[in-house]
């Protein structure tokens, strides 16, 4: 399960799940119309889907009067092209529930060419999409006063980009401190917040928790036991947020910061908490709904609506030259710390 967002890569995925081999006639047409039937029959199921997944049901609820209503009233009534509609939608629901993990998409017809009709897996082709984007990698190097850098995009949901993560590590793993930067970093999945998080934490640490609306469950996310790299647990780290900021990146900083594990730099994030994922309405249309929320083990709350408040507010532009003049700072007293301790 994920941190699902607007403009997710998760909902891509899905998309391309659902509409590589359709849409045959659609795929000539730049853009999807719908008729009035159609937006009814979307209205009313988009009503059911949320009513039955969403985690809060009580505004699940409200939800599915709002936009019934807006349906009634003529609304939707002049809107033909299904962009224009998944989007008008998608405001309506958050009118109400201010929840920026609940999106309408379209199911966008894609070009198939000759290889992929050959294997036709989807899921196949968006794990080499990664690989070829280094599983949201963007940059690594080592900044004056030792200090490492590690630029990352997304948090990856496939297992082979642990090794990615353990490469990455392994070049910084010799530095004084390290600037984590997640100015555009948009989220992903909790297994691999949590195994980076693992790196930097000596004991075992509850990290984060997941309450699950279904099975009325609790997931429970803890540092992991045993990781193939060198553990950092003392390493001065620092964060770079932006409004940008969202999701899983949210949950990345709000878990270093709750512990005092790590200094935040920047601007507040985008405040979205409620994991979910994509659920097929009908042929044309998904909606990503919320199935679930982020309890932090010493808040007992998340970042939902408020994002998480940097420990030093700044600009986005401006925060990695005050992180990195405050690394240095703290690389070399967490170096002189080191050394004392070998004189001994």
């Amino acid at each position: 399960m994920f941190y699902s967002i607007p403009h997710l890569r998760l909902f891509k995925l899905i998309s391309v799940l659902l509409s590589t081999v359709i849409f045959s006639s659609i795929a000539q047409s730049k853009n999807l119309e719908i008729t009035a039937e159609q937006r009814k029959e979307v209205v009313e199921s988009i009503s059911q889907i949320i009513i039955e997944n969403y985690i809060f049901p009580e505004v699940a609820a409200q939800n599915a009067i709002y936009i019934q209503k807006q349906l009634k009233i003529g609304e939707y009534s002049k809107i033909i092209d299904a962009d224009k509609f998944a989007t008008k939608l998608t405001l309506d629901l958050q009118h109400i529930n201010h929840d920026k993990h609940m999106e309408v998409r379209v199911n966008k017809p894609q070009k198939v060419n000759s290889e992929q009709e050959q294997t036709n897996n989807p899921h196949l082709e968006y794990l080499k999409q990664e690989q070829k984007e280094n599983y949201g990698f963007k940059e690594i190097k080592i900044l004056e006063g030792n200090v490492g850098y590690v630029d990352f995009r997304y948090f990856s949901g496939f297992d082979s980009a642990k090794a990615t993560v353990d490469g990455v590590l392994q070049l910084i793993k010799n530095t004084d401190a390290i600037i984590f930067d997640l100015r555009k970093n948009d989220g992903g999945s909790p297994e691999m917040v949590q195994y980076i998080c693992s790196y930097f934490f000596s004991e075992k640490t509850h990290l984060n928790s997941l309450y699950w609306r279904k099975g009325d469950r609790t997931q429970e996310f803890w540092t992991l036991d045993e990781l193939p790299g060198k553990r950092m647990p003392d390493v001065p780290l620092f964060v770079l947020t932006s409004k940008y900021t969202f999701s899983g990146a949210e949950e990345f900083a709000y878990n270093f910061k709750t512990r005092k594990r790590a200094t935040i730099v920047g601007e507040n994030t985008g405040g979205g908490a409620n994991p979910g994922g994509p659920i097929e309405v009908n042929k044309y249309f998904s909606i990503n709904v919320p199935t679930g929320r982020a309890i932090n083990p010493i808040t007992q709350t998340n970042w939902e609506g408020t994002g998480v408040t940097p420990n030093i507010e700044t600009t986005a532009s401006n925060a990695f030259n005050k992180a990195h003049v405050l690394a240095k700072s703290s690389a070399e007293t967490y170096r002189k710390a080191k050394e004392k301790t070998k004189a001994r």
